[in-house]
């Protein structure tokens, strides 16, 4: 049994969606059938059901790199082979809405700390997705007729000094920022297994420190579209 989730034997499948938030743990099971809660330990909430009749865990992950590896690496060696972040991202350019979502094509971050205990040496690797799994997302997002965008984001260690990101990273093509997605593609490296991400955009940095964040009544209906076209993506694919 791994030691934060406390999962046993077939607890966990090999079609994983993993997310920040606990409460959005509990929305997207509510889009299972038959979900069962597998986890409860640490409040890295974690459940198992069906989506089109194909087995398929969501998994909570907390916030910030090292809580989220954490979290993967005890998915993996529980036998998770597909791991699909949902998550929230800032906008880094003007032109990008409330509401939009972001497909990234790979995630940069800051060299040194849980990084460069994985990767050791001075080579910045590649985080970036595997290459059939982004073009999965990208076919079934095109299929729903929700607005996406693909390109890079920036996996921040530190929420509260962002400010500044839109001139620094959004001049240079960087569409948002979050705090998981590199770790995650990384690992996949890592490991061997397929990942992606798929982001839901909260607020703009450019329109002051934070911008206006979407209430958690607006992010609701939001997710549940773009929960379901995760759970479509990832139940229709091969393992």
């Amino acid at each position: 049994m791994p030691i934060h989730l406390k999962v046993s034997k077939g607890d966990v499948t090999e079609r994983v969606v993993v997310v920040g938030d606990p409460a959005r743990a509990r929305q997207l099971a509510n889009m299972l059938n038959d979900a069962r809660l597998v986890n409860e330990n640490r409040g890295f909430l974690t459940y198992t059901g069906t989506y089109n009749g194909v087995k398929v865990t969501i998994a909570t992950h907390g916030i910030g790199a090292p809580s989220a590896a954490i979290v993967i690496e005890e998915l993996i060696s529980s036998g998770a082979r597909v791991i699909i972040r949902l998550g929230t991202a800032a906008a880094l350019s003007s032109s990008i809405g409330l509401g939009d979502v972001i497909i990234p094509s790979g995630a940069g971050y800051n060299t040194g700390g849980i990084y460069s205990q994985y990767l050791g040496g001075n080579v910045a690797y590649p985080a970036v997705p595997s290459h059939d799994l982004l073009l999965s997302l990208i076919r079934g997002f095109t299929e729903s007729g929700l607005r996406f965008l693909v390109g890079p984001v920036y996996s921040s260690d530190a929420f509260y000094a962002e400010e500044d990101l839109p001139r620094i990273m959004g001049s240079r093509g960087v569409l948002g920022v979050e705090m998981e997605c590199a770790i995650l593609f990384l690992l996949g490296l890592i490991r061997g297994v397929r990942t992606g991400a798929v982001l839901v955009v909260t607020n703009n940095l450019t329109e002051g420190r934070f911008g206006r964040f979407l209430t958690a009544e607006e992010l609701e209906p939001i997710m549940n579209r773009v929960g379901a076209a995760v759970l479509k993506v990832i139940s229709g694919l091969p393992t």
